[in-house]
């Protein structure tokens, strides 16, 4: 299938804003990071915005999105109704946090937790279909879910890195473990794709009236041997996976997140755009069949 490249920028800057609404969420629970709050949830807007931006360029005519709103059962209108609502209590966050001085009660720091995984669960489940085999799996939305686990926090370290915010070793071990989750969600999903990629091994005949002489296989290599296999390898596993991880360790062991951080934040950004491309690369329709 051919690469998405605005749905790709779409799930990726909405996984980073997410991502980093739950970070603050988590560093409010702990009372820290005051100083880091107002930016990270401008942060947190920008990217939100970006990505809504960014789908629109999928779409030729995209006055005709409306017409999806009106099927709860819609996978876009799914997500539309989670970014509001996100994008609320983003609003009711930052009335918090202007009247108490930074800080924000527990129940809005569990609210921004809440709200940021479930828009990641909906917007990835949206994508989820029997007739393709390859995107037809939960470790998709884990996978996604790993994306904003790494992009969130280390965004939230490089911000308190600049503000000076007194949050060193609440980042540092949120920035680690987000980066652990993300590379072995990563290489999960990987290997998912592989797996299915693997399922439609033999087919022996079909017609489709038109498609004629379309193979009904054609496409469906494995993503680690296929035309994309340096994608995966270097894109995906070295650089989305291994490098952020690598690079958490430094930050927290030096304590130098302006460098480290950036330079994690970088690699699972080339890495979850990467984990895309294959994605829409592998996800062959096996729409006969269903």
């Amino acid at each position: 299938m051919e690469i998405q490249w605005p749905l790709a920028l779409f799930t990726t800057f909405l996984a980073w804003s997410a991502g980093t609404f739950a970070a603050q969420g988590v560093l409010a629970l702990k009372g820290k990071g005051e100083r880091a709050q107002f930016p990270l949830l401008v942060i947190a807007a920008v990217m939100l915005a970006v990505g809504g931006i960014a789908v629109f360029f999928h779409l030729e005519h995209w006055e005709r999105i409306f017409n999806g709103f009106g099927h709860l059962s819609s996978g876009i209108t799914q997500e539309l109704i989670v970014i509001v609502i996100m994008a609320i209590i983003g609003i009711v966050y930052f009335a918090m946090m202007r009247r108490n001085e930074g800080k924000v009660p527990t129940w809005c720091a569990v609210a921004a937790i809440v709200v940021s995984v479930a828009l990641i669960i909906v917007m990835a489940h949206s994508y989820m279909m029997p007739a393709r085999p390859v995107w037809n799996s939960p470790l998709w939305i884990v996978a996604v879910l790993g994306n904003a686990c790494v992009l969130g926090p280390v965004t939230t370290a490089v911000v308190c890195s600049l503000v000076d915010a007194e949050a060193k070793s609440e980042v540092a071990m949120m920035s680690l473990i987000g980066s652990a989750v993300n590379a072995v969600t990563t290489v999960a999903y990987a290997v998912a794709m592989h797996l299915a990629s693997e399922t439609p091994a033999t087919v022996d005949y079909y017609h489709d009236p038109t498609h004629p002489t379309q193979s009904i296989v054609g496409g469906t290599v494995s993503p680690f041997l296929g035309d994309t296999a340096a994608i995966m390898w270097v894109g995906v596993i070295v650089i989305g996976a291994l490098v952020p991880l690598v690079a958490a360790f430094m930050g927290k062991k030096t304590g130098t997140w302006r460098v480290w951080g950036a330079v994690a934040l970088v690699a699972a950004f080339i890495g979850a755009l990467c984990l895309r491309a294959v994605f829409y690369d592998a996800g062959v329709s096996m729409f006969m069949f269903f």
